[in-house]
């Protein structure tokens, strides 16, 4: 490699475009974290000028390192430069020259700098409509925002293509930060020579004492190591941003023209997809994602489990990339573009898994599984929903999901732990992926698997056991109500018959018949059961408070409503505006108060919905076990 020394000026100097290659990330820059620094070393620097006569006494600042790679260039085409490492500087750089040019014109400033700025913003050619005009072409997704903040003129221009300041897209916002920036900076002397001063002294600036290191790569380099190594800097990278310039850059090697149209074909989609569901970053993909301790972007974690799943290995995500670079020097991979079409493939059945939009089993299982956040099981659902309806009938995935999901109900209602799951999900994923490759009927495999073990770490609870815990645990925690609210709404859809509306409004609260807070006059204890005469009253209220009986869901503005109070009223006003299943039986019931016998009672009512719901082959109650009278002690 070739490392150069050069000041801003020079860089963007040679008649070129320092492109960025289409698999690389969007611009992230932002305000706080990079153009104010980058702005207030711009201005000390300009200051400094300002101050000194002699040039030579002005000590230079360094604003990091760029890395190009010389492309071959065809016919008259304007020479260019693959950007290795760097776009983000580089591109931010572009829009300050941008705005600067368009404040020296509102300024009067001097013609040579006005050309200057000019000149380092644009290459001389004579389509200036093309896009071998810019200096910098980043990458696919960030063009048309680039082209047109870059061409606009004017900060009027800019808001009249992209909308008010406070509602920017990125680049025309890093343009409008730094317009108004250079505007502030000139506007603080009245006079033209002191404006045209500061002008000049921005200029001198960016052409003598703030300096950047290229970097120019020779035929003999690892651009891919280079690359990974000066990324440990500046904003952090993704994990998918490192495999996805990994991969691509495999394929440039054989051709540019072939990872161009591989990457529209099977990466765009990553870049581009969007679902706005009211965060800021609306990209589907980029959008981050809780699973249990973990908060990644969600192509992060698709990676992860379809690495896992290929791998049947624990994969630490925290070394997401190095493990995929171990993998891909395995024997399984035949080339990019095969790999990139499976990727491609199995990222439509992570958005089904993530986002569930169906009614199908595996689809239900799905959306119930987020509030479970026992994301273990989704390598194994990756590779069940990747089958084909030869190795896997319908009927055969819609058993597999209502097993799987049977499991992890019962477990969690009976309290027991997932923290064997990761291990327990790759032992099944193995015998998933045998069962196959020998033929052999897999929702037979899987379900042999579950009903397996004794063990409490992977133990598929029994009717009995899943009773007492139904009963008897509390499933409702405030910091994580959706768990509790995913099994009402699993009740309230199995309460729907054909004579029905199949209409559940969304957002749904979840609410205690038993208020968390009402008084002991509205609701007196119940008188204690024999076996249980050995704890007090307000124990026994404390461990049912929570349980499935005294739950129900109401909307947010009905929940407040009547929150604490008696519950004759409270019954009065679910029967006049609840239509839920999961409240019909209100209005017949002739109760005007609620205790603890009637949680037992009705949770004992809601367990047979259960057993329906979430079956066990061959699951059978304990004989003279008696649902209203079981011990909670």
């Amino acid at each position: 490699m070739k490392p150069e020394k050069m000041t801003v000026l020079e860089v963007f100097q040679r008649e070129r475009r320092l492109c960025v290659p289409l698999f690389q990330r969007a611009y992230v820059w932002e305000r706080e974290k990079q153009w104010e620094p980058l702005w207030e070393d711009i201005q000390r620097q300009a200051n400094a000028h300002m101050e000194h006569s002699d040039p030579r006494t002005i000590r230079t600042h360094f604003l990091g390192a760029i890395v190009i790679n010389l492309a071959s260039v065809q016919g008259r085409s304007v020479a260019r430069a693959d950007v290795i490492d760097g776009q983000q500087r580089l591109i931010t750089l572009q829009l300050f020259l941008a705005a600067l040019r368009d404040v020296a014109k509102v300024y009067d400033s001097h013609p040579d700098d006005i050309g200057t700025f000019t000149r380092h913003t644009e290459n001389p050619i004579q389509e200036k409509a093309s896009n071998e005009a810019f200096k910098v072409w980043p990458t696919n997704s960030d063009r048309e925002a680039f082209g047109k903040t870059m061409r606009s003129g004017s900060l009027q221009k800019v808001l009249e293509h992209f909308g008010p300041k406070d509602s920017l897209p990125r680049i025309p916002a890093a343009y409008a930060f730094f317009y108004d920036a250079v505007a502030n900076y000139i506007a603080e002397t009245a006079s033209l020579d002191e404006r045209r001063e500061r002008i000049l002294a921005l200029r001198q600036a960016l052409q003598g004492s703030l300096q950047l290191v290229v970097i120019e790569l020779e035929s003999s380099d690892d651009s891919q190591m280079i690359f990974e190594t000066l990324n440990a800097r500046g904003q952090p990278l993704l994990p998918s941003d490192l495999i996805r310039n990994f991969v691509f850059m495999q394929a440039a090697s054989a051709s540019e023209k072939e990872s161009e149209e591989l990457y529209r074909a099977y990466w765009a989609e990553f870049d581009e997809a969007l679902h706005d569901d009211g965060r800021n970053e609306k990209r589907f993909w980029h959008q981050d994602e809780r699973q249990g301790r973990l908060v990644r972007p969600r192509i992060d974690l698709f990676i992860y489990h379809y690495l896992t799943m290929k791998t049947e290995r624990d994969i630490r995500i925290g070394n997401l990339f190095e493990e995929f670079k171990s993998w891909w020097q395995g024997p399984d991979n035949s080339n990019v573009a095969s790999f990139l079409a499976d990727l491609r493939r199995y990222a439509t059945l992570y958005r089904g898994i993530t986002l569930p939009t169906g009614s199908d089993r595996m689809s239900v299982l799905a959306g119930r599984l987020s509030a479970l956040d026992t994301s273990t099981v989704h390598p194994l659902l990756l590779y069940v929903a990747g089958l084909s309806d030869t190795d896997l009938p319908q009927n055969g995935r819609d058993r597999i999901a209502e097993d799987l999901e049977s499991y992890l109900v019962r477990r969690f209602v009976a309290g027991l732990t997932p923290k064997n799951y990761n291990r327990f999900f790759l032992v099944l994923l193995a015998k998933a992926k045998d069962a196959i490759r020998h033929g052999n009927d897999l929702t037979e495999t899987i379900r042999i698997e579950l009903m397996r073990s004794v063990e409490p770490t992977s133990i598929w609870p029994d009717n009995a056991a899943f009773r007492r815990g139904w009963l008897a645990n509390p499933i409702y925690v405030a910091s994580r109500s959706d768990r509790s609210a995913m099994v009402l709404n699993a009740l309230n859809a199995d309460m729907f018959t054909t004579k029905n509306e199949m209409v559940v409004p969304k957002r749904l609260t979840v609410e205690h018949l038993l208020p968390q807070n009402g008084s002991i006059e509205d609701y007196p204890y119940a008188p204690m059961p024999k076996d249980e005469e050995d704890i007090s009253p307000e124990t026994r209220r404390r461990r049912l408070m929570h349980t499935i009986g005294n739950l129900t869901l109401l909307t947010g503005s009905l929940n407040t409503s009547i929150s604490n109070g008696a519950f004759s009223a409270k019954k009065a006003a679910i029967v006049d505006d609840s239509d839920l299943r999961l409240n019909a039986w209100m209005r017949t019931d002739e109760r005007t108060t609620w205790d603890e016998t009637d949680i037992l009672q009705r949770g004992g009512k809601l367990f047979e919905h259960a057993l329906r719901i979430w079956p066990i082959p061959n699951g059978t109650l304990l004989v003279g076990e008696d649902t209203a009278a079981t011990s909670l002690s």
